[in-house]
């Protein structure tokens, strides 16, 4: 397991409680990771709107940078995981393509492979550590709170990219292994709105509102998400989507929950930077 943390532009300047609580639970897992900050955007898919081209372009020298590190690509961004997941598609499927990004790389002295693989944070979870040795990590059980999860959309969407097998469930179970009881409601696969959000921002914070409203309808004490972007429409945009008859609903990144269950400081975790105050954790 050796990676290269991939936070995204969120996780470094708005999200940063996601990125912090991260890295602490990978340094407890003692995960062989690198912050490299060679590593450009994505692009988001909002690049690709005015120059598809460009945006392969500055993914492929992503995954020839992490190449050179022999190294996998580690993400706390579902948009990020979606957007790098897409590239390495058009790539292996347009040969012409690739051949013209490879003359470009190198003139920067890079050649992509195509061996490098991207994951997400909640896939490493699932698939590099695994449920039954999580639970036997839990140290500090989180009883009595009832979460709600929301996966996001480009974790599981669009199918033709997110060919993802196994059944988008593993945060549930994450949620019962840290000893809280997982909350069934009909939004948890859907969108936050965040990617309408400077376009009309009023429907995204309707999306937004739904969410949260639906969550509380069903007694969750707060929500859980493993995307970055999706954290900042629900927890940094919730005073502005809900009226203010509404509760309170904390938004924990992945990492925050975990770290907690295992038994990591709260300030490590990034807590006490959490808009929506935390105060019942």
């Amino acid at each position: 397991m050796k990676y290269i943390l991939y936070p995204g532009c969120a996780g470094e300047a708005t999200t940063k409680e996601a990125l912090k609580s991260t890295t602490s639970v990978l340094d407890f897992l003692k995960v062989d990771y690198t912050e490299n900050e060679a590593l450009s955007c994505c692009g988001a898919g909002i690049v690709e709107e005015e120059d598809p081209e460009f945006e392969v372009s500055i993914n492929a020298r992503n995954f020839a940078l992490a190449e050179q590190e022999e190294r996998d690509i580690l993400t706390i961004c579902n948009t990020c995981l979606f957007t790098m997941l897409r590239v390495q598609k058009t790539l292996r499927e347009d040969q012409k393509l690739l051949d013209q990004v490879n003359q470009d790389l190198a003139t920067i002295g890079l050649s992509y492979k195509g061996t490098v693989k991207v994951t997400h944070f909640l896939w490493f979870l699932r698939d590099e550590i695994g449920l039954d040795k999580i639970k036997s990590l839990i140290k500090n059980p989180i009883n009595q709170l009832k979460i709600a999860p929301f996966y996001g959309c480009h974790i599981i969407r669009p199918t033709d990219v997110m060919n993802d097998e196994k059944e988008p469930e593993f945060m549930n179970e994450l949620i019962k292994a840290c000893g809280a009881q997982d909350v069934e409601y009909k939004d948890k696969y859907n969108c936050c709105g965040f990617h309408i959000l400077l376009a009309d921002q009023d429907t995204s914070l309707k999306m937004t509102e739904d969410c949260l409203i639906n969550a509380n309808k069903s007694k969750a004490d707060m929500l859980v998400t493993p995307c970055t972007l999706c954290h900042i429409n629900l927890d940094g945009y919730q005073a502005e989507a809900t009226s203010a008859e509404m509760p309170p609903t904390p938004v924990l990144h992945l990492g925050q929950m975990l770290g907690l269950a295992v038994g990591l400081k709260p300030k490590a975790l990034g807590l006490h930077q959490n808009l929506v105050p935390v105060g019942k954790l």
